[in-house]
């Protein structure tokens, strides 16, 4: 009896494994589909004349009473959030699944103990500690990703966070296409809703604080949601 039972745990060991295998395999392919659409792409520089606008009236007003002691930039491309938080932050985590990507923002921003260049995997933060964040910030560039990355996202938000940290995402509010490609939708814009969003964000124990649904590329194509970690 006892060896059948370290018979099944060891074949229910390996399950988990090749399940959690699989999963990883299908988050990476996600992540550089999407990543892939900005390996060269001019959207970098035409949308730069629009950050001071877009900060001012949407992006301010939502983050400005946050702790910017330990800040993340999530998808930085070429740096126009970048150069907003570097203002306001102590550390700031410069995060994109683009190697080309990190490597602008370098040149563009140079090096220093502030600034700190991560390439990820598009899904996760890895190379940042446990309960280190103060505030996870993205704008414009989840509103691409596929749910289940954002879903990987936040659980990965959970973690970083400290106690009573937040995090600030730009995301899509369209749902009218749930199985076509997302070249197809206005502004590219993948599956997801407001309400899909705040389910993720309760299921990853974070408390949205503040949504509000925005026209960006269309009639309530977009999202801004502010969510916090509990103290």
């Amino acid at each position: 009896m006892g060896q059948n039972r370290l018979t099944d745990l060891g074949h229910h060991r390996r399950q988990q494994t090749s399940h959690a295998l699989l999963e990883r395999s299908k988050l990476t392919q996600l992540a550089e589909e999407v990543g892939a659409d900005w390996k060269e792409a001019d959207f970098y520089d035409s949308a730069e004349q629009y950050m001071e606008d877009a900060w001012t009236y949407s992006i301010w007003p939502f983050i400005q009473d946050c702790d910017f002691s330990c800040v993340i930039d999530l998808a930085a491309g070429h740096g126009r959030n970048t150069r907003k938080l570097r203002e306001i932050a102590n550390k700031l985590y410069v995060v994109d699944i683009r190697e080309e990507n990190i490597q602008f923002c370098q040149q563009r921003f140079g090096e220093g103990q502030k600034i700190i260049y991560l390439q990820n995997d598009g899904f996760t933060l890895n190379g940042i500690a446990n309960v280190e964040v103060s505030l996870v910030y993205c704008f414009d560039a989840m509103v691409h990703f596929d749910s289940d990355v954002i879903r990987s996202y936040l659980r990965e938000f959970y973690r970083v966070l400290k106690p009573g940290g937040y995090g600030f995402c730009h995301h899509s509010n369209y749902d009218e296409n749930p199985s076509g490609d997302l070249h197809s939708n206005p502004g590219w814009r993948n599956f997801m809703s407001q309400n899909l969003f705040l389910h993720y964000c309760i299921k990853e124990r974070l408390e949205v604080v503040k949504s509000q649904v925005i026209d960006w590329s269309g009639p309530g194509t977009d999202c801004l949601t502010l969510f916090r970690k509990a103290a």
